[in-house]
């Protein structure tokens, strides 16, 4: 009887000893994302969980290994080996001082199960209420249980209004900067610095059009659900949020489907006789990227695999998420002049990834003007985009060509823009995303000083290589070189962004699952 005694405290010490490492694991990790993410979205976490990790950073996943995982395992096993040691045994500590040899006792360490019990509950309790505070864990609960009916009253899908296209198509060049908020400005031009880190960008954003204030190059607001990269992506070519369905399966997780029921800027430009091509110094799997893009407009995806593949990197080149921008813009421009000499109109997007968090990437052409590495990036980023920018106003086919820019998110670097974090997806305040149109084909029938979402750069897009969108909408955008009002203008940030965080039954039903009367699908098939 004793030695079953003996055996069940024993199991008892072993699980509570189990709990002790998943709370430092928890801990360490929530610390890691804390401070290399900040305060990122529930909804983020659980899509990413949801999806493959292929194409993830392996700077990231040393970082966390050495500075979550490490630590938090040598603790517990230091811990653990010191409540196994048995209670006669005693130790010795040997310290050779100046005063001469000293020597200490050392006990091994036994604390009662019940008080390692108690302790262990308060230990959850504190993360829990950590994460809550991080994550808004509460709050997006209550979120999920409430729905909103705005998606299904505002929502315009491209099946249903008409567009067209003039006979001579315009090219689309489509940059999207990793983090890219006018947040990096100094404040005489709408940022939060004290000097202006990306000078090149703003002036891109004066000399060109920026559906801003006539004299602050303010941004577009970041809707919730279009936080993250592929979400963002996903608002500015559908003009919708990349919500999370009830029901992973087949739909997004499981990478059968990605949006089936939604029609994209890909899909319009496919069926148009536009060929679409996607350029990234990353994985393109990462997020479920290349699922979205390849079902949407079967796009040409040039990647870090497909470099490797192309001969394009040193056998065995890897850095940051790939490859950097440097040689980014080198391999568009090599692409871009064979793509250009074909006869078809062409869309070519491409991705940055060098001001990525945490601390953003340093290539050889990076000034060190500032004390901060993330400066000095955004500094290089500015510089070479202008320069990629420059390069296709001087080649022939730029005449033909409409160029976007615009970022795909706010930084997740949020305590380089300041301590003011809690607001940033209401629009209350000056973070939002970067966005320019380059040689559109049409003006803005409004006046500066739009209220607007990184959703209505879906019909805008559209609209500044000359297409006519019947009412001016698509998707939860509006055309900005319209006069229709904005949802944003409707509604206001506040209550717009409210709503959206809710779930949607007409989301999950409609736009989540294929449709078997989709009118570009259609048309696609018959040009097959």
């Amino acid at each position: 009887m004793k030695k079953g005694k003996r055996q069940g405290k024993r199991g008892g010490r072993l699980i509570l000893h189990l709990f002790w490492l998943v709370w430092m694991i928890l801990y360490v990790t929530l610390r890691w994302v804390l401070d290399n993410y900040g305060s990122v979205g529930l909804d983020e976490i659980i899509f990413h969980i949801n999806m493959p990790l292929q194409g993830v950073s392996r700077d990231l996943t040393l970082d966390y290994i050495q500075k979550g995982l490490k630590p938090a395992l040598m603790v517990w096993i230091v811990f653990l080996l010191l409540q196994l040691f048995p209670r006669r045994r005693r130790f010795e500590l040997c310290v050779q001082t100046s005063w001469g040899e000293r020597r200490f006792s050392l006990l091994p360490l036994k604390i009662s199960p019940w008080v390692n019990l108690f302790f262990l509950i308060c230990s959850y309790c504190f993360i829990l209420e950590k994460a809550d505070d991080s994550f808004q864990m509460t709050a997006y609960l209550a979120e999920q249980m409430g729905s909103s009916s705005l998606i299904e009253e505002e929502y315009v899908s491209p099946d249903e209004v008409n567009i067209t296209f003039p006979e001579k198509k315009k090219n689309l060049i489509c940059i999207y900067v990793e983090s890219a908020e006018t947040s990096a400005q100094d404040r005489k031009n709408g940022g939060l610095m004290e000097e202006n880190l990306i000078p090149e960008l703003t002036l891109l954003a004066k000399e060109n059009i920026s559906f801003s204030h006539s004299e602050l190059i303010e941004g577009a607001a970041v809707a919730p659900d279009c936080t993250w990269t592929i979400a963002g992506l996903v608002a500015e070519t559908a003009g919708i949020p990349l919500k999370l369905p009830a029901n992973y399966n087949n739909v997004m997780g499981k990478y059968e489907y990605f949006l089936p029921g939604v029609v994209t800027l890909g899909d319009i430009l496919e069926t148009e006789g536009y060929h679409n091509y996607f350029m990234a110094g990353s994985d393109f799997s990462f997020g479920g990227r290349r699922k979205y893009y390849t079902t949407h407009g079967n796009y040409e995806i040039m990647d870090y695999d497909w470099a490797v593949r192309k001969g394009k990197l040193e056998p065995g080149y890897k850095v940051f998420w790939g490859f950097e921008d440097r040689k980014l813009f080198a391999f568009a421009k090599e692409e871009l002049t064979k793509i250009a000499a074909q006869e078809e109109p062409f869309h070519f997007s491409l991705l940055t990834v060098d001001t990525h968090m945490p601390a953003g990437y340093v290539c050889e052409d990076c000034p060190d003007r500032y004390s901060s590495q993330y400066a000095n990036v955004w500094a290089c980023a500015s510089e070479q985009i202008f320069s990629f920018v420059s390069w296709i106003q001087d080649q022939d086919f730029y005449q033909d060509t409409v160029i976007y820019i615009c970022g795909d998110h706010l930084s997740m670097v949020r305590s380089f823009y300041g301590d003011n974090t809690k607001d940033d997806y209401l629009g209350q305040n000056k973070r939002k995303v970067y966005e320019t149109f380059i040689h559109a084909v049409t003006e803005p029938l409004q006046e500066k000083g739009r209220r607007f979402t990184t959703m209505d750069m879906f019909p805008t897009v559209l609209a500044s290589i000359g297409a006519r969108i019947e009412g001016e909408r698509l998707g939860l955008g509006t055309n900005l070189f319209s006069e229709e009002e904005t949802l944003a203008e409707k509604y206001g940030y506040e209550f717009l962004f409210g709503e959206l965080k809710k779930r949607s039954p007409f989301y999950d039903k409609e736009l989540l699952y294929p449709k078997k009367d989709r009118k570009y699908i259609e048309k696609k098939d018959k040009t097959a």
